[in-house]
Formats: C-alpha cells, structure tokens, sequence
C-alpha cells in the first residue's frame, strides 16, 4: 500500500479524533439537559422502588470501560514487540528498532481510536434515546416526592381524578416536589441503561481485540476443500487439518472473556439497586455490543483470520485528507477504490484461461474444461447449423 503523504496522513486521522471527541460531547450535552417526562401512574408498582446509591459508580465505569482497556492494549502491544525475538536483516539494527516502534505506535493508535469511537457512539446514542423516551425509573417515585394532596391539579390521562378513582390516573412531573432538578431529571432515564450501554461497548471491544492479539479461534473445518476430490485425497484432508489444528489454551479464552463477565456484572447491578428494569439492560446491552463490535472491525482485522496481526493498514494517498482527483495508474485497484472481480482472476497476470467452472464444490477453479466435460456439453447442447 501506497502511503500518504505525511501531512494528509497526520490531518486525516487527526480529523477522526475530531469525529470522536465531537460526538462524546455531543453525548455528554445531551446527558445533562432535561429530557422528556413521561406522564406515570401515582399507584403503579413499577416506580414505586426506594432510592439507592449506585452498586458500580459513573466514575468506574468510566475506568473500567475506557481507560483499562487503553491501558492493556498499550501494554500488550509493547509486551508482545518486546517478546518478539526479530531475525533476519533487521536483528538488533536501528532500522529495524524503528520499524518496531513504529508498528507499536500504529497498533496501540488503532486500538485506541477503534475503542474510543465505539464509546463516543454508544454514549451520544444512548443519551439521546434517554431524552427522546423520558421512561421513569424504578425508584422514580422516590426521587420525585410527589404533592399527593393536589393530584387533580397534575392530571393529564386515565379516567381517573385522584387516587380513590377506580382507574388510576396519570399524571406529569410537575407534581414532583424534588429541589434537586438534577435527580428528578435522572428520575426519568431510564431506557435504555447507560451504564450497561458504555461498559459493554468498552468490554466487547477489549474482548475482540484479545482474541485477536492471541489469535484465539475455535478450530473448524473447511468443507469445500475436505468434500473435494477422491474419497483417498478427501480423508489426507481430514487428517491433515486435524493434525493442524488443536483448540486454543483455556486460559488465554478466560482471559479474553473476562470483559464479558464484568460487562455482565455492570449490567446485572443497575437491576439490584433500582435504576433500570430488565428491558432497559437488555436494550443498553445491544446498543453497546452493536457499536463495540462495529468499531472494532472498522479498525481492525477480523480476529479468526488475524494471526496476530490487528489494524488495518495506514490510509493510502486517495483516501487521505484532500486527496487529488484521479488515480493513479501505479495503484492496485483495491487502492484506487475500484471494486474488483472478486475472484482468482484478479490475480493472474496472464490471459484468462478459457473457463472458470466450480466443478460441483461451489469454488471456482481455473483451467480449460476437460475434453470428456466438453464432449458432454456438446452432447447436451448441439450446436445450430
């Protein structure tokens, strides 16, 4: 790949930190304006919950979502060059120490803006689905402290007028009696859960990420190659791939999933202590896996075939910032954004051969058709004279 220059290299990456900071502030704004109210029910069950602390405080989510993950992909980076024994030309010259640094430099850069845009996201998404649905929490009526003397003052739904009526009414927030406008407004956050949203984008990111530093991946079967072929060249297939593969170490598998069980941990302590409903985590939950997953692989190789080896390459000269018009003629296709035709073809640097036919296995295979096949086909379809 042909690099950028160094200016537009630097501008266009620095435009994706923009991107990133401006929707974590646009998320944190929306987090502190007052949302929508929805109108509730004085006698409904669901709100009636008492007010408790937060079990996972907003300052260690924080932590445990953004700046540990930072941290363990900083230090695993610079573990796994430090590790590396280099061989070959590039043992123990500067050149080489510089490649290395420079390697660890683009992981740990990667890395991190692939988290941080997954966290920026998740956190504007969720602050404005909070402002835009208003849903009242569990131990909302706690927070609220509502004038239960002037109920028929704050009506605005059911059938209703106060309390005795047979049918409930509903009523609005201006009942509320609550000084603090801060916690009332918390009051009515309730979907989807925020804590459970940002943790578990932060938490999925990390995961896939270990699994693709450690080239984690459950073994598997390439059928289209084991069904190919004499039953004699089918089973060497078999034995060669089992021979090949083995499942990876359990404790590398524990430790890559055990962001998942804190993801779960967080989202398991917004139900115990009141703050969300089951459907709120849930929702809270999908939000972050979605975006954490979604992050990671536009960063990112996917982690079955990584190898070891995480980011993408560096932005190539059409693809950074104010890049000219044109392409240019020394650029593979793939880097002038001409999409190819996604088969072998692409690869030959001679004349096409005569066919491309699957032979039944669905996978092309290059080569003329064999003179029994093509005896067949004109068999089957004679040609018009």
């Amino acid at each position: 790949m042909v690099m950028a220059r160094p200016v537009r290299f630097v501008v266009s990456y620095l435009l994706d930190w923009v991107v990133v900071i401006c929707f974590a502030a646009a998320g944190g704004v929306l987090t502190y304006i007052s949302g929508f109210h929805r109108p509730f029910s004085l006698t409904n069950d669901d709100f009636a919950y008492p007010l408790k602390d937060n079990i996972v405080s907003l300052p260690v989510v924080v932590i445990i979502s953004l700046v540990a993950p930072a941290a363990m992909i900083a230090v695993a980076n610079l573990s796994a060059a430090v590790l590396t024994k280099p061989s070959g030309p590039q043992r123990a010259t500067r050149a080489g120490l510089r490649d290395v640094i420079l390697a660890v430099a683009w992981e740990t850069h990667a890395g991190w803006l692939g988290l941080c845009t997954g966290l920026a996201v998740t956190l504007f998404v969720t602050a404005g689905l909070k402002d835009m649905v208003g849903k009242p929490r569990p131990d909302m009526l706690a927070r609220c402290q509502p004038d239960l003397a002037n109920v028929n003052r704050y009506v605005v739904g059911g059938f209703g007028m106060n309390l005795d009526s047979e049918a409930p009414p509903f009523v609005t927030s201006a009942i509320c009696q609550q000084s603090d406008a801060r916690i009332l407004d918390d009051g009515f956050a309730a979907f989807p859960s925020g804590h459970s949203s940002f943790n578990s984008a932060g938490m999925v990111y990390l995961t896939l990420w270990l699994y693709a530093r450690w080239s984690i991946a459950i073994p598997f079967l390439d059928y289209s190659m084991a069904y190919r072929g004499t039953t004699q060249t089918r089973k060497h297939t078999m034995v060669k791939a089992q021979a090949g593969k083995a499942a990876p170490p359990l404790w590398q598998v524990a430790l890559a999933f055990t962001p998942i069980f804190v993801a779960l941990f967080v989202c398991a302590s917004r139900y115990a202590d009141f703050h969300h409903a089951g459907f709120d985590i849930i929702a809270g939950a999908a939000i972050g896996t979605v975006f954490g997953w979604a992050s990671f692989r536009l960063y990112h190789l996917p982690f079955r075939r990584s190898k070891g080896l995480l980011a993408w390459g560096p932005r190539a000269e059409q693809h950074a910032f104010l890049a000219r018009s044109g392409y240019d003629d020394n650029l593979s296709d793939e880097e002038q954004g001409r999409q190819s035709m996604g088969t072998e073809l692409d690869h030959l640097t001679t004349k096409p051969p005569a066919r491309v036919h699957t032979g039944g296995s669905h996978q092309p295979i290059l080569g003329n058709l064999s003179e029994e096949s093509q005896r067949e086909k004109t068999a089957c379809y004679p040609q018009r004279v």
